[in-house]
């Protein structure tokens, strides 16, 4: 009986609690074991002084200009500030309707002396892809490089870029690895949110898109810094403008066009992003991220086809891990405290709560652990003297889930569109509409 009573709770709780548990911690102790093992290893950030190939590539650099005043003087000046040669670098800045004084801060940065070539174009259309796809027209280089206008370079950045590509004629499209800027100077739980974003994105790139790329299987190229070949930009179908997720569909792109080439991440070629500024941004960006997801694995029914076990890119294990698997976090955030009228006591729940957290926290702490045995200068003694974001890590990472949950849902309910609403925004704005539409009691006894 009793035998019976443990079998019946096992396969309860294990469905809703645990299932979600083995697929994160299966992925991140196999990182850890493989890293331990060596299967990776540590990456300086090297200045490369000679050429690979014993010359140096022309190189385009584009740039998306989109109202960026504030920050397109440290975009460009992290270009022009590059250990590779000047005068074989050419920076496109691509405005596509900007409406604040950005072409001034650009005239002011031409005026001031660089070897390299600085030129300004404008676009009709609104959006980024738009700005991209002028870009790649006007192009001269060899290798092509997207650099979104508030993210600055390191300074070896785009020569480990170029050197990735020349030492693999395979590599046809890469990704940078995009850290967290470190001189946020935020406070308070601001702070915490920003610790717990900087953890996580070294993770993702250092760590997560450093096997993806062993293993063939890069999902994305980062739209805030990535590189092409030319004549690979050039034969695919550019950036696409129909989805919100234009660095993934062109990834996809990449997949699906070049078969027997490879799509990786060059973990040495490092640029620097400002933290999110609030939670309603942080919600906006990560709606829009898995609405893009959603919406250009869609669009090429030929991968999705591909099976959980396909070796190599098969979008469709994102799909199942993101998706499918979320029906139990989603259940057991609702059921759980409804156990209670269900017969099972507060401390059972609580207990079973606290349960599922330490084991979020040791899967956090296996996270953490790889990424300190790969970090690299400048970025380790931020990382390493962040070990005590670890316990928070569980909690940011759960509210990351319902903001990507949402996106899923506003791919159901909503219009495709760039910006996304925070709910409390939207909810304020749908109930001052609802009041406005209810007549006055004047007007009504006029109309009566």
């Amino acid at each position: 009986m009793v035998t019976d009573w443990w079998l019946a709770a096992m396969g309860f709780w294990g469905v809703w609690l645990f299932v979600p548990i083995v697929i994160d911690g299966y992925q991140a102790f196999r990182y850890l074991l493989a890293t331990l093992v060596g299967r990776a290893k540590r990456l300086p950030i090297r200045p490369v002084t000679e050429a690979p190939q014993g010359k140096w590539p022309f190189v385009t650099v584009i740039v998306p200009v989109y109202n960026s005043a504030g920050s397109l003087r440290a975009c460009i000046d992290s270009i022009r500030r590059q250990s590779y040669p000047a005068e074989l670098l050419e920076v496109l800045a691509i405005d596509n309707g900007s409406k604040d004084n950005s072409f001034e801060v650009f005239a002011e940065l031409q005026k001031e002396p660089w070897e390299g070539a600085l030129h300004w174009l404008s676009t009709f259309h609104q959006g980024k892809p738009w700005a991209l796809n002028v870009g790649i027209h006007h192009a001269r280089g060899q290798y092509i490089i997207n650099l979104d206008s508030d993210v600055t370079l390191h300074e070896d950045a785009i020569a480990n870029m170029v050197a990735a590509f020349e030492h693999d004629p395979d590599l046809i499209a890469a990704t940078g690895a995009v850290e967290i800027r470190p001189e946020s100077g935020s406070k308070g739980w601001l702070r915490l949110v920003h610790e717990c974003e900087f953890q996580e994105y070294y993770f993702a790139f250092n760590v997560g898109r450093r096997f993806e790329t062993m293993a063939n299987r890069l999902f994305t190229l980062a739209g805030a810094f990535s590189a092409f070949r030319r004549e690979a930009l050039l034969a695919s179908h550019l950036y696409d403008t129909s989805t919100v997720g234009e660095d993934t569909f062109m990834t996809f792109e990449m997949q699906e066009r070049f078969p027997g080439k490879r799509v990786g991440v060059v973990t040495s070629a490092v640029c620097y992003t400002d933290p999110i500024p609030s939670l309603r941004a942080l919600y906006a960006q990560r709606v829009r991220w898995q609405r893009g997801e959603i919406e250009v694995i869609a669009a090429h029914p030929k991968l999705a086809k591909r099976g959980l076990f396909y070796r190599g890119f098969a979008p469709v294990r994102t799909l199942v891990v993101d998706h499918t698997l979320a029906f139990p976090r989603v259940a057991w955030t609702f059921l759980m405290p409804g156990l209670v009228f269900f017969g099972y006591s507060w401390s059972t729940v609580l207990l079973a709560g606290v349960a599922l957290y330490g084991a979020y926290f040791v899967i956090e702490a296996a996270t953490w652990t790889t990424s300190a045995l790969l970090v690299v200068y400048p970025s380790a003694r931020r990382l390493w003297r962040g070990w005590w974001v670890v316990p928070f890590m569980p909690a940011y990472r759960y509210l990351v889930f319902w903001m990507r949950f949402a996106g899923t849902l506003t791919v159901i309910t909503e219009a495709h569109q760039w910006r996304t609403k925070d709910p409390v925004t939207a909810t304020r704005e749908y109930a001052l509409t609802l009041v406005k539409a209810v007549p006055k009691a004047g007007e009504a006894k006029k109309a009566a």
